[in-house]
């Protein structure tokens, strides 16, 4: 009967290491921007040298899952207005725009996000561009096309 506490006490400690150490990681990985077409998700460098995955709205969560040092995000959207509502949920605020070509882009800082990096004199951690009808939104920036 002991030894078979003994198996049941290891197997409800490993369960336990497991949750506190499993599940925290996996509740903090929810995506980041709500409702797009499309999600990019750079890893291993904050600059234009990360690793991009590219993943349709469906199979983003799970990509996102299992990524490692993830260091940031971005997600596409048909509209602007689509774009702009999720700096509004975080609660952005304005440092710069900017115009090249065919495209204007948005930095912002949103203290909810925490980190970003300093372009043009600015701590920036979201960024909007936008091109015609369609925008991506991303965090820090926006590495790849858009």
């Amino acid at each position: 009967m002991r030894a078979i506490f003994k198996s049941f006490s290891a197997v409800l400690a490993a369960a336990a290491l497991f949750f506190l150490l499993f599940v925290p990681q996996v509740l903090n990985k929810s995506l980041l921007f709500e409702g797009a077409e499309s999600y990019s998700f750079y890893t291993h460098s904050q600059s234009s040298n990360a690793q991009i995955t590219f993943a349709d709205a469906e199979q983003a969560p799970r990509v996102k899952l299992f990524l490692g040092d993830l260091t940031g995000e971005s997600a596409a959207y048909g509209d602007a207005a689509s774009a702009f509502a999720q700096v509004k949920r975080y609660g952005g605020k304005l440092r710069f725009k900017e115009s090249a070509a065919d495209v204007t882009n948005y930095y912002y800082y949103a203290s909810s996000l925490g980190g970003g990096i300093e372009l043009c004199g600015f701590l920036v951690n979201l960024h909007v561009a936008v091109r015609g009808e369609r925008a991506s939104i991303g965090t820090p920036v926006i590495f790849g096309g858009y």
